[in-house]
């Protein structure tokens, strides 16, 4: 079977709970079609191009399944229809699975130490001369 990848736009006034349960019900749609899910990643909250309704921003999702090519239309049919979902976009998937991006940890402290200024001392007269 064919693997597919998914992007989907979900409303940006869903709480995060009510988002992974967007996420839940499109994998539940792939396996009722007969599919399996690959790779789930939720890039978060970005501003869209043009407005979508009265939405300025949407909460974008990939999400990477094997499924039969005959299931797709179904699968796209029953997906728009979800509230939540403004937008979609599906293409067959190339290449290896993509690496999860991990954000990278913030320390605690400061990363570099800043030296302590230095306090140069004026040279004393005449010092280094011969005094001629």
């Amino acid at each position: 079977m064919p693997q597919y990848e998914m992007v989907y736009i979900v409303r940006p006034d869903l709480e995060p709970d009510a988002v992974q349960a967007v996420v839940a019900r499109v994998g539940q749609r792939v396996t009722e079609q007969g599919g399996s899910i690959d790779f789930v990643e939720v890039w978060g909250k970005r501003r869209l191009a043009s407005s979508l309704g009265k939405f300025r921003e949407g909460i974008y999702v990939l999400t990477r399944f094997t499924i039969d090519s005959t299931h797709i239309p179904e699968f796209k049919r029953l997906t728009r229809i979800m509230d939540e979902v403004m937008r979609l976009l599906i293409v067959e998937a190339e290449g290896p699975l993509p690496v999860p991006k991990v954000a990278p940890e913030r320390p605690s402290e400061p990363a570099k130490e800043v030296p302590e200024p230095v306090a140069v001392e004026p040279a004393a007269e005449g010092a280094g001369s011969d005094g001629n």
